[in-house]
């Protein structure tokens, strides 16, 4: 495939801390970059806020523990999280050392500073979509507990009425046609899109290419346009912005061939089909991306990079700290 566009990228100063499989989010115009992996596979309790205005990196308040494999949104000045991988501290030189999958919800609340406990998942999950729709939390898919078996489960959650009163349980909805994890999830036109992601994780994970949306005005799915490549491990990187759904980076699996990472920025319009828009500085694997004003950036992710003299951490894996822009695409 051809890219529509060229970018010219401009690489600005590395990050504090480098941060593979964050969550991201804008919040007054700072990008949030939260959790995620640091070196060598080790769960970060961090949340860094990059403003773009002067290039600057703040420190905001630890996370409660040390997660990854989740997702934000906001509501209300407040982000939420749910479920995720937790505390792998990254000191064994092998796959041995796994992180453990929690059904914790948690709201993040800026004027106050403030972590907040909200009801736990019915199940412990990771890796699954988190969407908001008005006042209301959905969380789709992901793992279960043994961190290998793709969850249909699709719940809703009222934020406003837990604020209110704190009489809320999770309700069920419409499961996800077909379980996943590790799939990127947006709101378009008051519609959830659940695009891509991958079967199983510690067994095999094989990247699949399906996009189904939902709609809460029938709480029913249906088929949406098929990526062009199984995709993975692109959810902190895949937004909306004016009407178009962005999703950079990643994991890829071509027909026929081998997983790999993604260089590519695909893009995709109500009613229309995938395109490549552009390519990327590089390949790379789960890295936060949004555009901010008119400019698209691109931070942190996994490029390949390693400790050659590690003793600790699956191969010696170093989360990247760098930092990409570029005037972002025309249409």
């Amino acid at each position: 495939m051809e890219a529509l566009q060229s970018l010219a990228w401009r690489q600005l100063d590395d990050m504090p801390f480098g941060i593979w499989e964050p969550a991201t989010i804008v919040f007054d115009g700072k990008l949030i970059v939260l959790g995620g992996y640091a070196d060598y596979v080790s769960s970060s309790k961090k949340v860094q806020m990059f403003d773009p205005t002067d290039g600057s990196w703040a420190h905001l308040q630890d996370l409660p523990s040390a997660v990854g494999h989740i997702n934000l949104i906001e509501h209300n000045g407040a982000i939420w999280f749910a479920g995720g991988m937790k505390d792998k501290p990254g000191t064994l030189l092998d796959s041995a050392e796994k992180d453990h999958i929690i059904a914790e919800v948690w709201q993040f609340d800026f004027a106050l500073n403030r972590y907040m406990a909200a009801p736990l998942l019915p199940e412990k999950r990771a890796g699954g979509t988190i969407a908001r729709l008005g006042a209301h939390l959905h969380y789709i898919g992901g793992l279960k507990d043994d961190r290998d078996t793709d969850g249909e489960e699709h719940w809703t959650f009222d934020m406003d009425e837990w604020s209110r009163n704190g009489g809320v349980s999770w309700q069920a909805a419409a499961p996800l046609p077909m379980p996943r994890n590790q799939c990127a999830g947006v709101v378009l036109n008051n519609k959830i899109y659940v695009i891509g992601g991958q079967f199983h994780h510690d067994s095999v994970q094989i990247d699949q290419a399906c996009v189904h949306i939902y709609d809460p005005e029938s709480d029913s799915w249906k088929e949406g346009p098929v990526l062009p490549y199984g995709h993975s491990h692109s959810e902190a990187a895949t937004f909306v912005y004016q009407d178009r759904i962005y999703m950079a980076a990643g994991h890829t699996t071509p027909d026929g061939g081998k997983k790999g990472f993604c260089g590519n920025l695909l893009t995709l319009v109500e009613g229309g089909e995938w395109e490549l828009t552009a390519k990327l500085p590089k390949p790379m694997s789960s890295p936060a991306s949004r555009i901010i004003g008119d400019q698209l950036y691109v931070v942190g992710g996994w490029d390949g990079r390693t400790d050659p003299d590690a003793t600790m951490g699956h191969s010696g894996w170093l989360s990247s700290p760098e930092v990409w822009v570029s005037d972002m695409p025309i249409f």
